[in-house]
């Protein structure tokens, strides 16, 4: 818990937490329109960024990616399922980090540590889409079934096809300026 809410305590938690929210916002945003259950999700390319960040910049990401979510919301999605999405973008940043942390000591981007990212990006939307299903299914708007699998399928495919490459251009910059999680 401590690591969860420490981010707001240090200035470079909230500079990742700030970053993380614009860049997934604004990756969102583009795509609103292409809606595959109308008012409850999108085609989701960025779906990579909660995955992606969490590795590389811990809670920080993961609150930045509930931020970010929320706010692309206000672009043309914005309903109650909102408050567990999130909760779910939350969850779908931190458990990739939790998983990552847990599995990897020193990242060397090799062919293991990929096969690695892409598990942990499916650990990480099996949550993402049991919350935000299991949100819109309590409040009526989507059986928990169809969401789930609509969910789980696009984030998943999106994270493991778009992250290793991700990865492998953006770690070595990250980690040179010096803004990779402290504890990782």
């Amino acid at each position: 818990m401590k690591e969860i809410f420490g981010v707001w305590k240090s200035t470079r938690g909230i500079v990742l937490t700030a970053f993380t929210a614009a860049i997934y916002a604004g990756t969102l945003i583009p795509f609103k329109p292409i809606q595959i259950v109308p008012g409850l999700t999108e085609l989701r390319p960025a779906s990579v960024i909660p995955v992606l960040f969490g590795i590389l910049f811990g809670p920080a990401a993961a609150w930045g990616s509930a931020i970010g979510n929320l706010i692309a919301d206000f672009f043309g999605m914005l309903s109650p399922v909102s408050a567990f999405g999130f909760v779910a973008n939350f969850f779908f940043s931190y458990v990739a980090f939790g998983l990552w942390r847990a599995l990897v000591k020193t990242v060397t981007l090799n062919i293991g540590q990929i096969g690695l990212f892409v598990v942990c990006g499916i650990a990480a939307s099996l949550v993402c889409a049991a919350i935000v299903a299991s949100g819109a299914q309590l409040l009526g708007f989507a059986p928990f079934r169809v969401l789930f699998l609509v969910i789980f399928i696009n984030n998943a495919l999106m994270t493991g096809i778009l992250g290793p490459v991700l990865m492998k251009l953006l770690y070595a910059r990250v980690r040179k300026i010096g803004m990779l999680y402290e504890g990782a």
